[in-house]
């Protein structure tokens, strides 16, 4: 068995692989985020964002406010989905 050469005389013992082309990216895919999506996770960020105001002008508490945004937030994007439905 021998040992195959370069050109400029070294020579390699492993396997050359050639290098994959790269990704083509589809030029009209789409948006990337509807306008129902978007208009569903804006509604559900001002729901969010009232609940965490409420919460923290009745608790005092920017922890629990921010928790209970968090919780409004991602409550609410299933219930929007279902009433905005397009």
């Amino acid at each position: 068995m021998t040992t195959p050469t370069h050109d400029d005389g070294t020579t390699s013992s492993r396997n050359q692989v050639a290098p994959a082309p790269p990704a083509q990216v589809a030029g009209s895919s789409g948006p990337l985020l509807t306008s129902h999506a978007a208009l569903i996770l804006l509604t559900a960020v001002v729901v969010g964002g009232v609940v965490a105001a409420l919460t923290y002008l009745s608790a005092g508490n920017g922890a629990a406010a921010a928790l209970a945004g968090l919780m409004g937030t991602g409550a609410s994007i299933p219930v929007l989905h279902t009433m905005i439905g397009l």
